[in-house]
Formats: C-alpha cells, sequence, structure tokens
C-alpha cells in the first residue's frame, strides 16, 4: 500500500515534467519540419545524409534553369532599352529586378553547396536548447508568423503586378510589350498573349525569387535567435550566482568562460558558413532599394506603385530583421562585461596556488567580454549590430538623394 502511494506521488510528482519534455521536443520537432519542407519547395534537402531525393534535384534544377532565363531575359530588355532610353528612371525596374534575381541565384548556389553544414549547425543548436520548451515555443512563433507575413507581401506583390497589366488598356499593353518583349508587334486580338506572358514571367520571377530569398534571410534570422539564446542562458546562470551574494569560485570562472568559447565557436560558425550571402543581401538590397525608389519618380497607376511599395517594405523588414537579429546576438555575448568587472572578489582562505588559477580565470574572462568583438560578422568586413545599421542606413539615404536628383 505505501509502495502504491510512493509510485502515484511519483507519477504526479514527474508529469510536469514529462510534459515539459514531451512540448520542447514538439516544438523542436516542427522547427525542424518547417525549415526543411520550406526549402524542400526550392528543391533544397536539408538534411545531413548527404544523400538527396531524385524529385527535390529534379525541383532544384527546374528553379536554377527558370531564374538564369528570366536573368538573361532581363538583362536583355535591360540592354535593349538602354540603347533607346538612357534615363535612370526608365531603367529602374529592369535594374531593381535584375538585383533580385542575382541575389536568388547566388543564395540558392550557396545555399546549396552549404546545406549539410547548415542543417548540423541548425540540429545542433536545438538541441542545445532541449532543456527550455519556453525558448524554442518563442522560436517556432518567431519562425512561422514572419514568413507567413512575408510570404504574404511577395504575393500581394505578384497579384497586384499582374492585375494591373491584365486591366491595362490597349496602348498600356503596347508600351508593355516594347519594354519587355523588343517590341514585338502583336495584333490587336492577340494583345491577351503579350499580357498572359508578361504577366506569367513577373508573377514566377516574384514567387521565386523574392520567396526563396525571404526563406533565406529569415533562416538565417532564426539561427541568430539560437544562438542568442544560448549566450542569454548562460548569462542568466551567471547572474543568478552574483544576485545571491555568493562568491565566484575558480570552478564558475572556468565553466562560464569555457561555454562562453563554446557560443562564441558557434557564433564564428555561424558567420562563416553565411559571410558570403550576408554581403550579397546587403548589396542586393540596398541596390534594390535605391532603384525600387527611383523608379517611384515614374508615373505609375495605382496597382503598379502599391506593388512597389509593397517590395521596397519587404526589403526594409529583411533588412532590419537581420540587423536586428545579429545585433541580439552581439549585445547578449557582452552583457555582462561591467559586471563581472566590476563585481568585488573578496580575499578567501584561498592558497597561493588557488588564488593564481582563479585571478587567471578571472582575468581571462573578463578580456574577453571587454576586448573581443563577438557577434556576427560579414566576410570579416564589419559586425552586424546597430552602428553598422546606421551607417549602412546614411549610406542608403545618401544614394537615394543622388538618384533621384539624376535623370
Amino acid at each position: 500500500m505505501h509502495l502504491a502511494v510512493l509510485n502515484s506521488n511519483r507519477m504526479k510528482t514527474s508529469s510536469p515534467v514529462t510534459e515539459s519534455i514531451k512540448s520542447c521536443s514538439e516544438y523542436a520537432i516542427r522547427l525542424k519540419s518547417f525549415w526543411s519542407y520550406a526549402f524542400a519547395i526550392f528543391g533544397i534537402d536539408m538534411c545531413k545524409r548527404g544523400q538527396e531525393s531524385r524529385k527535390k534535384r529534379i525541383v532544384f534544377i527546374a528553379l536554377a534553369i527558370t531564374q538564369l532565363f528570366i536573368f538573361f531575359h532581363y538583362i536583355s530588355c535591360l540592354i535593349y532599352n538602354f540603347a533607346l532610353e538612357s534615363t535612370v528612371s526608365g531603367l529602374s525596374f529592369y535594374t531593381g529586378m535584375l538585383a533580385c534575381i542575382c541575389l536568388s541565384i547566388f543564395n540558392l548556389w550557396t545555399m546549396n553547396r552549404r546545406k549539410v553544414a547548415m542543417t548540423k549547425l541548425l540540429d545542433e543548436s536545438i538541441f542545445f536548447l532541449s532543456g527550455h520548451p519556453e525558448c524554442t515555443k518563442c522560436l517556432w512563433r518567431y519562425s512561422l508568423i514572419p514568413s507567413i507575413g512575408l510570404f504574404a507581401m511577395t504575393i500581394a506583390e505578384a497579384s497586384f503586378s499582374s492585375v494591373e497589366v491584365f486591366t491595362r488598356d490597349n496602348a498600356g499593353i503596347r508600351n508593355l510589350t516594347a519594354m519587355h518583349l523588343f517590341k514585338i508587334n502583336f495584333a490587336i486580338e492577340y494583345l491577351y498573349i503579350a499580357r498572359i506572358l508578361i504577366s506569367v514571367e513577373f508573377i514566377v520571377s516574384v514567387l521565386i525569387c523574392m520567396g526563396f530569398v525571404n526563406i533565406s534571410v529569415w533562416f538565417f534570422n532564426h539561427m541568430c535567435h539560437l544562438v542568442f539564446y544560448r549566450f542569454k542562458h548562460l548569462n542568466m546562470k551567471l547572474e543568478e550566482l552574483l544576485r545571491s551574494g555568493k562568491q565566484l569560485s575558480s570552478f564558475d570562472l572556468a565553466e562560464y568562460r569555457a561555454q562562453h568559447q563554446l557560443a562564441c565557436q558557434v557564433t564564428e560558425e555561424l558567420s562563416c558558413l553565411w559571410s558570403p550571402l550576408i554581403v550579397v543581401w546587403m548589396f542586393g538590397f540596398i541596390l534594390g532599394l535605391c532603384f525600387n525608389m527611383k523608379a517611384l519618380q515614374v508615373e505609375f497607376r495605382a496597382l503598379f506603385l502599391i506593388a512597389y511599395l509593397t517590395d521596397i517594405s519587404r526589403q526594409l523588414w529583411l533588412i532590419v530583421g537581420l540587423f536586428k537579429a545579429a545585433s541580439l546576438v552581439n549585445v547578449e555575448a557582452h552583457k555582462l562585461a561591467v559586471k563581472l568587472v566590476t563585481f568585488p572578489i573578496s580575499q578567501l582562505a584561498f592558497t597561493d596556488a588557488d588564488k593564481m588559477e582563479y585571478y587567471f580565470n578571472y582575468l581571462l574572462l573578463s578580456e574577453r567580454l571587454v576586448n573581443t568583438r563577438i557577434g556576427i560578422n560579414a566576410s570579416g568586413l564589419f559586425l552586424l549590430n546597430a552602428s553598422s545599421f546606421l551607417s549602412m542606413a546614411g549610406t542608403v539615404l545618401t544614394y537615394v538623394i543622388v538618384l533621384y536628383q539624376s535623370h
């Protein structure tokens, strides 16, 4: 009877723990499945097996060929229209689209080459947070909700543009045909063919190119948040010791420094895997924003104007999200530097050897937190933090003003 009561109590006390582990495992599985399915749409198999399904390989090749076809078509249109019209405003549409397509092609190639290493880093980072179900739940929401929002903006841009093309009069369609189809002269009864060709190409380019860039940038933001939570829990553990009033032991300092070093190695690995992409993303977004804003000088109809504003909002969202996620890592990695450096060290009854070990670990940890630049870097050029974001924003604003003054 007594054993039965004990077993019953044990089951009651262990049920919350079991539910917590189950909840954590559920959201961890959801996270992995979400990114696996998201990239599978574009033919990229996010797995560590080193084997790739034939179906996904066919999808990847088809999308790569489609993007290359769109790229060569738009660059041909740019050259053709440049020979007829040399104004910046008239060519802003093709320049902005070319920037997006080039960005997507390089993105697709790089992600496909590094998919195994990226997936391994994703699995290891999620496994590290396996004991914190509240974090995996927050990360699941952070991955799902913005991805749906970005996808909705992409769908809206494609829809507004296609509706604009189909509702144009014959004179407007002939103007678009002159720009997109090298002045092919369609008879009035066949202008619907031009409408279909122009709309389909634009919808495909938006959904494939912009859609893949959206999901890739947000995947990087998700990885930054995984690293951020790693630093955050490490800092929370040290803060609890500091608030308790206990003297940090040499073992505490050595353990914190070792765990901090592991988190820094993960941050460095994240930077190395995404460094070329980060630079290309920055350049592509800045170029696209500049020429999209320049294109607003042209008198567009309402639906085209909404499509342009949607695209500008989408790119601004991606840039701000990218810098914000990387900045969180940078801030959290240095958060306890001042507290640790100013923490009073009491004179304990240490032996000389123990004191030497204690001060050695303390100095090494303080040096790491104060004098080491920890964060996501763009190919070693600069750290992604608040100051670099303000510098980039100033540069974009300067070039937008220059483009608006040009003709």
